[in-house]
């Protein structure tokens, strides 16, 4: 696959394995096909990228209840003009619809992104403490939870979950070896 002159290839048949042919969103999760998201990537664009990977809490603090949190680093037009004084291209779209090029997420980022996609759309707050007890057992503070509503559809939300867990299940899933004998199933990305 090719944008901007830059080649793109999948893992696979970098590796003598050919070519995926023909994949739907299932299957492109569990083989963990680039050049499908590559490709959709490019279709879908930047600003569409972004305005989701926000509403996932990407690149964006997660108001965890502790000093200093740091917030990751979401690709997009406005960070390589600021760090690079260079324009963005569909290539880049290409490898930021992968997770690469510029991303860098923190791994609370991570953790609420999944717990998002787990909780069908439900993004928490985090927080390491859920009550704080004096020692004649009266409560000093409680923390309740609190969330947002990402505005996906539960089809597309059951969709990926369907794909993470063919991740882990499936035959052709790129984590299957790791938990074919697992006592439950599980849902991972690779």
């Amino acid at each position: 696959y090719e944008v901007d002159g830059m080649k793109f290839t999948c893992l696979e048949f970098r590796n003598g394995f050919g070519a995926h042919g023909w994949m739907d969103l299932e299957r492109a999760l569990a083989t963990s096909c680039n050049i499908y998201f590559h490709q959709l990537g490019v279709m879908e664009g930047i600003d569409n990228i972004d305005k989701w990977a926000k509403y996932f809490g990407l690149g964006e603090y997660t108001g965890i209840d502790i000093g200093g949190e740091t917030k990751g680093i979401l690709a997009g037009k406005e960070y390589k003009k600021k760090v690079f004084n260079d324009v963005w291209r569909r290539a880049d779209s290409a490898q930021a619809a992968i997770g690469q090029i510029y991303n860098a997420f923190t791994p609370i980022e991570l953790a609420n992104y999944t717990s998002t996609l787990a909780n069908g759309g439900k993004r928490f707050t985090p927080h390491l403490v859920k009550r704080v007890v004096k020692y004649d057992g009266s409560v000093v503070t409680e923390t309740k939870p609190t969330f947002e509503q990402v505005p996906v559809k539960l089809s597309t939300i059951d969709a990926v979950k369907k794909g993470m867990i063919a991740v882990t299940n499936s035959e052709d899933g790129t984590a299957v070896s790791v938990f074919r004998d697992f006592p439950f199933k599980v849902a991972g990305k690779t």
